[in-house]
Order: C-alpha cells, then structure tokens, then sequence
C-alpha cells in the first residue's frame, strides 16, 4: 500500500517493521493516507478510544509500493509479494489494483506466492456500474491465486461503485469506513480497498485460532 502511519496511537503497538521499494529503504512511512487507512482496519488496538480493527492483536509489517500520488509499480509488488514469501509472512493484503493485465511474469508471482501459503486478499475494483453487471475486476484480485473482495454498504448491499464478475470471492464493508488517518485521529473513506482489510483481519483471527493450514 501506501506505507503506515506507526506513530498513530491506534497502530503503534501493531507495527513490527517494514520495507519501502518506493524508495528503497527500511522506513515504510505513509506518505498519502491511504495505507494507514487500511492498515487500522485491519489491526486497530482494542483500547476504549477511536477505532477497533478486526484483528486488534495481529502485527502489521509495511511493505510500501504506493508512492504519495497513489501509483506504482508491478516490479516493486512483485518484490513485495516476493518478500512476503522470503519472511515466512501468513496473509498479504493488497488495497490496489488496476484494469489493465499486468501479464503472466506478475501472475506467476502471486501463482508461485499462493503456493508457498500465503494468503492473499485484495480488492476488487471501483470499476463496477450501478446496475450489478458486468464483469470488471482488477487485477492482481483477478488472479485465482488472490482473494477478490467486493464493498458493501451498511444495509449489507453492494456499493454501487464495487466491481462484479465471476472472480469476486467475498463480500465486506467498504462504504464510510471509519479507521486511522494519517498523521492522528480518524477518518472515513470508501472503496473496496476499504473491504479486503476487513477479510485480511478476519483471516489473521483464524490464523490465530488454528494456524496455518
């Protein structure tokens, strides 16, 4: 994503280290907001004030491949994926994507991360149109190797904006999702980036419980 805000009081105690290949260092600082965004649904502390993540007491590793405009490159989440995989890492969240096929050298390596056990959810796209129809899933979400996560709204409805097609897997909140913001406090976004953090949580809660299959 776009990296974590870990000095946010939310997240701090949730951080345990992590690379940016943006820049090519070890200080995976957010620089946009979004990464933060996602990373307090997912790992928000339990502590009375602000926000809950799903898995409040899950450890959250940055691994930034956003820059502060919000793009990327598939050569940097190739390696981010690669070291996900290198590090013995359990799930792997993607809150990105795009519509465009990044070709088979990027599907092997999620393909060939898949098969290592890592877990891997990622939102399905913006792209959808109000009627339901359609099938306009992004990719990397695309892939069979990755969890594609659609956005519903509080009535447990799709939004309007959630891509549609065969490959969407799950369904999770994603519309006035209220989580950590960049630089303190709390924010709310919308987007089906803000519903594969809730399926990464609850993934990390299983893996908890059982371990890793």
């Amino acid at each position: 994503d776009t990296g974590v805000d870990y000095t946010h009081t939310d997240l701090a105690a949730s951080y345990a280290g992590g690379k940016d290949f943006v820049n090519d260092d070890d200080d995976p600082m957010d620089d946009a907001g979004h990464g933060t965004h996602v990373a307090g649904t997912i790992a928000a502390l339990r502590d009375g004030t602000g926000v809950v993540g799903a898995a409040p007491a899950a450890k959250i590793y940055a691994l930034k491949v956003l820059g502060a405009d919000g793009s990327g490159t598939y050569d940097d989440i190739i390696a981010a994926v690669n070291h996900c995989v290198a590090e013995g890492f359990d799930i792997a969240n993607l809150s990105l994507g795009s519509s465009q096929d990044p070709g088979i050298i990027v599907q092997t390596a999620f393909d060939n991360a898949y098969a290592e056990g890592l877990l891997i959810v990622a939102s399905a796209g913006n792209s959808g149109k109000p009627t339901g129809r359609g099938d306009n899933v992004g990719y990397p979400a695309r892939y069979e190797s990755v969890i594609a996560v659609a956005a519903s709204n509080s009535s447990d409805i799709r939004a309007s904006f959630s891509s549609t097609g065969p490959d969407v897997e799950l369904t999770a909140p994603g519309v006035y999702i209220n989580s950590t913001k960049l630089g303190g406090g709390y924010v709310e976004y919308s987007g089906t980036s803000m519903a594969s953090p809730h399926v990464a949580g609850t993934a990390a809660l299983v893996w908890g419980k059982i371990g890793r299959a």
